[in-house]
């Protein structure tokens, strides 16, 4: 009898950057690539790829990295695995987690994203969750939880408001003390106004 051949154990992929780490402290540079980046009242144009990407009080156009953390600083496009803003702003995230604090997003497109006392302009996933923040546009695949908090579209299966509202919500299931101005009646509204966002999100990601 034959024996079925044993495959052969698959390799990790080595991820290979040009240098091992770059310090920026108020100094400015052009594309970079490193395991990691740590930038302080300085400037980057884009980080090509890094591990760890730190910004304090600085900015960058452009960056593609596994985890990022904003304090106090800019960037205006970001493909990460994990993105952390705190007193900070970020154009265009996208990312399997994102946490804003005390901070502003224009899009942000996660898994897992948390506004907590931050705001932004359109927030899509699978879950989010509001603290003392809003955002004027949230569509989840799964669910949205606020507290103190509100959008003027909320569109969910779950939708879980604790002091909020919403001008436009569509879900499921609806708990806790939310106020809509428009209910359920106003479905046909809301899906006009949701076709048209995502519409636009859609064209977006695709500029």
């Amino acid at each position: 009898m034959v024996e079925p051949k044993k495959r052969a154990p698959r390799r990790k992929k080595i991820e290979k950057f040009e240098e091992e780490s770059i310090e920026l402290e108020d100094a400015g540079a052009r594309d970079v690539s490193a395991h990691t980046v740590n930038i302080r009242h300085g400037g980057v144009r884009d980080i090509k790829k890094a591990d760890t990407v730190t910004v304090t009080q600085g900015g960058v156009n452009a960056v593609d990295a596994k985890n990022v953390t904003v304090n106090q600083g800019g960037i205006v496009q970001v493909e990460a695995d994990s993105v952390t803003v705190k007193q900070g702003g970020i154009g265009r995230v996208e990312a399997s987690e994102v946490s804003v604090t005390q901070g502003a997003v224009m899009l942000a497109q996660a898994e897992n994203a948390q506004l907590s006392q931050g705001t932004a302009l359109a927030v899509t996933g699978t879950n989010i969750g509001v603290e003392m923040g809003g955002a004027q546009y949230m569509l989840a695949r799964e669910s949205i939880h606020v507290q103190q908090g509100g959008a003027m579209v909320m569109a969910a299966p779950r939708i879980q408001v604790e002091n909020g509202g919403a001008m436009f919500l569509f879900a499921r299931e609806v708990h806790g003390d939310v106020r809509v101005m428009f209910d359920r009646r106003s479905a046909l509204v809301f899906g006009i106004a949701a076709g048209v966002v995502i519409g636009l999100l859609t064209l977006a990601k695709r500029k």
